[in-house]
């Protein structure tokens, strides 16, 4: 390689690292205000969401591609589903954008497990449960994220409200996480720990198709509601 040559490639990555800094600036305020909004349990202004989604779409352009930036971008488009007042087409307009980042940044870092169950919780809220997509979504986060229990839980609780949607990967994925969050707290799922008829369906199917799985901390919690 020439010195001209050399000199060039060092000018681009420099280039591509000054812009990466800027991006930075807009970025990192906005994650930072989003966050704390969050954690102290305060819905976004219509001009706050606005703001935040201003700068995360100006440090996405700086930084194209960047998973952080794009998922990012999936949480503030996810936030919105969480109104109640929504109509069809702000469902659909706010569900489809924000999949959309998410499935931006699962191209960038395809095993990052939270940007998968963030994907489907966006799928059910706009009650795609029965899409491919969230479906996929459910196993990967289960396969990537077998460590992280909070996103275990999802995976399970998810899974049990759309339980008739299910396919066959699908449901293995929700009551192997099923299995896993009862054996760490067996009071989990406190709001169906008794309602039998929720909890039938997966006795009957770690009972059957997947008997040769051992789902050991399910069936002991059928057992206990006389389901087995």
């Amino acid at each position: 390689m020439s010195i001209a040559a050399l000199l060039l490639v060092l000018g681009y990555a420099l280039s591509i690292a000054a812009r990466t800094g800027l991006a930075d600036v807009y970025a990192e305020p906005a994650k930072s205000y989003l966050q704390m909004k969050r954690s102290a349990g305060e819905a976004l202004t219509g001009d706050e969401w606005q703001a935040l989604d201003g700068s995360l779409i100006r440090a996405l352009a700086l930084a194209p591609g960047d998973p952080e930036n794009l998922s990012e971008l999936g949480r503030l488009h996810r936030i919105m589903l969480e109104a109640n007042n929504l109509g069809a087409q702000e469902i659909s307009r706010y569900g489809d954008a924000g999949a959309g980042y998410y499935q931006a940044a699962l191209a960038v870092r395809p095993t990052w497990p939270w940007d998968w169950g963030n994907l489907a919780m966006v799928k059910y809220q706009q009650y795609q449960d029965a899409s491919g997509i969230y479906q996929d979504a459910l196993v990967r986060a289960l396969e990537f994220g077998p460590r992280e229990p909070i996103l275990q839980d999802r995976v399970a609780v998810l899974g049990i409200n759309s339980w008739q949607a299910l396919n066959s990967a699908a449901t293995l994925a929700v009551l192997t996480a099923a299995d896993r969050a009862l054996e760490r707290d067996a009071q989990s799922f406190s709001e169906i720990s008794d309602a039998k008829e929720r909890w039938r369906p997966l006795c009957t199917r770690a009972g059957g198709s997947f008997a040769h799985i051992s789902f050991a901390h399910i069936k002991r919690r059928c057992e206990t509601l006389g389901l087995t």
